[in-house]
Formats: structure tokens, sequence, C-alpha cells
């Protein structure tokens, strides 16, 4: 473990009011993220206004990537002394949370209408949620922050991807007037190849006209199920495997997952076109649902297949430690 000094902090001794227990970076880093998740949930359980999984699961992802990594890469500092909590900056973040609470509790009716609504104020409703991560701003002075999220720096940018992309259900219907039309036209694109006659009509949810089957692709066409498949697959390697990956090929693999998943979405559909308009209409139409799943899981195995290899760095931590060590 690496212990932190932070004597030079602008924060007086007197302000500070600092507990006699000091704790070394990782763990103090774990410690605050446990705090942040339980304020986080007792938010969203005090004002159902506030409830939104993309806090929560930020926050486990980072407290699950530190604690996995158990080390932190820092620059060079004295290692006397150890970081520190202040009561009077817990105190400050319990009254924060308990504002919050109050706020959104006030608002709930008004507010309730909006709720998961395609609009401007939906959106704004939605990033409101947020809200639940600043208090925790205020449990150490910003020169902890800044040495913490210079040694964790990877972590700290995974939580971000999955506060902000592992949810995608609202981007993606927000953006379906314009993305299904796109899809609709590239899966048209390909089907028209192998099927002759195909037409195409374009409504805000595009059908392909065929000889013996017409396809509509809806919503629930879009990919998301594949692509929130990909994000608990990938987010479990990850985790599992953090130690030995290269951080900004294991950034690069998974937008270019994502990536695939569209891709092979495109590919699932048409396939079901192309089928149900030579000889399989019926079982298109029986089991295009659930062979979905099937899919999308075979295309993230062929994906990871042909990326594994490279997003995992040159020489595991564990054997750059020993080597140094020696």
């Amino acid at each position: 473990m690496i212990g932190v000094s932070l004597i030079n902090s602008q924060e007086p001794a007197s302000l500070a009011g600092v507990s006699s227990r000091s704790f070394e970076a990782p763990r103090f880093f774990l410690l605050l993220l446990t705090l942040t998740g339980c304020a986080v949930a007792l938010d969203q359980f005090a004002a159902p206004l506030l409830r939104s999984s993309s806090p929560l699961w930020g926050t486990a992802a980072c407290l699950l990537l530190v604690w996995r990594g158990g080390h932190a890469s820092l620059l060079p500092t004295d290692t006397s002394a150890h970081f520190t909590f202040s009561y009077v900056r817990f105190g400050a973040f319990l009254a924060a949370h308990g504002a919050l609470i109050l706020v959104f509790r006030e608002f709930l009716s008004a507010a309730r209408s909006m709720v998961g609504t395609v609009s401007l104020l939906g959106a704004l409703l939605a990033l409101s949620k947020l809200l639940v991560l600043v208090p925790s701003l205020l449990l150490v002075p910003f020169s902890y922050w800044k040495v913490l999220l210079r040694a964790f720096r990877a972590e700290s940018v995974a939580a971000l991807l999955v506060l902000f992309t592992y949810f995608p259900g609202r981007a993606i219907e927000s953006l379906w007037p314009w993305y299904g039309q796109a899809l609709g036209h590239f899966v048209h694109l390909l089907s028209s190849v192998f099927v002759s006659g195909l037409g195409y009509v374009g409504n805000v949810n595009p059908t392909l006209t065929g000889p013996d089957l017409d396809v509509t692709i809806i919503l629930g066409c879009s990919g998301i199920n594949g692509i929130e498949l990909f994000d608990y697959l990938f987010g479990a390697m990850a985790v599992l495997d953090w130690n030995r990956f290269h951080k900004g090929r294991l950034l690069a693999g998974y937008f270019l997952g994502l990536f695939a998943m569209l891709l092979g979405n495109a590919l699932r559909i048409s396939c079901l076109v192309v089928f149900g308009n030579r000889g399989f209409a019926q079982a298109v139409a029986r089991y295009h649902i659930s062979a979905g799943w099937i899919f999308f899981s075979i295309v993230f195995l062929i994906y990871l297949s042909l990326t594994y290899k490279w997003m995992l760095q040159g020489k595991s931590l564990l054997s750059t430690e020993a080597h140094t060590a020696s």
C-alpha cells in the first residue's frame, strides 16, 4: 500500500478537525466510494424522483476497480503521512445530501409528469439525478481529490464511462428518429443484394417490404439489448483482468466493441430480411426475439477472441513489480 503525504494542504488544521485515524491511498479512496454509494442509495430511497441506476453503477464500478487494482501509481511524494477525514467536512457532506432530499421531495409532484419523457425538461431532470454525487466533493479538500484522481486515473475514467454510457436507453430513444432511418437504409442496402424487389418505407419505424415477409424496424430492434449485454460482459471482464489490461487499449476496445454490436445488429436484421424472404418466414417470425440474445452473445465472443490479446499489456503488473523488486 502507498501512503500519501499532503503536508502542504491549504486547509488549516483548526478547520480540518482531523480524526486521529489515517488511511493509505487505496483504502481511503475505497472508504470515500463506500460513503458515496451508501449516501446515494439513501437519497434515492428518501426521494423517489432521484432514483437512477447510473450513479450507483458508476460508484460501484470505481470501487470494484480500485479494490481490484490494490495499488496506486502516484507521482513521487513523501509517504510519511496518510489521508485523514475531517469531521466538519463529513457534516457538510451529510447536510448537502439532506438538502437534496428535501428539494427533490418538494418538487416531486410538479416534476412527476416529466419523468422518462423524451424532451428537454426530461433530459434536464435525468441529468439532475447526478447531483447525488456532488456532496462527495465536500468530504475532503481539493488537494486530496487532486492526488486521488491522479493516482486512480484509469479507475476514474472507467467509472465515468459506466456513469454516462452503460444505460443508453434514453439516448437511443432520443436519437431513434434519425438513427432508425440510418439503420433502415443500411439494412435495405445489405439485404437488397440477396432479395430482389425489396422495398423501403421510411416511417418513424422503417419497414422493408419483401415478396414473402415485411420487416418493420422498431425501437426494440435498435440494438439496445446487444449493447447492454456487451456492457455487462465487457465490464465483468474488465474487473476480473483489470491489472493485466493496457488501459488505453481497453478504453479503445470498449468503444470498438460498441460499434461492433451496432454493426452486428444491422447484420442480424439483414439476415432476418433475407431468410424471411427466402422461404423461412415462419421461422423468422417465431424465433427472431429469442435468437437475438444468442446472436449478440456470438458477436461478443467473436469480438473478444479478436481483441483480447491486443488489449492486454506487454507485461502484467505482477511481473513488472517482481522485476522491480529483484
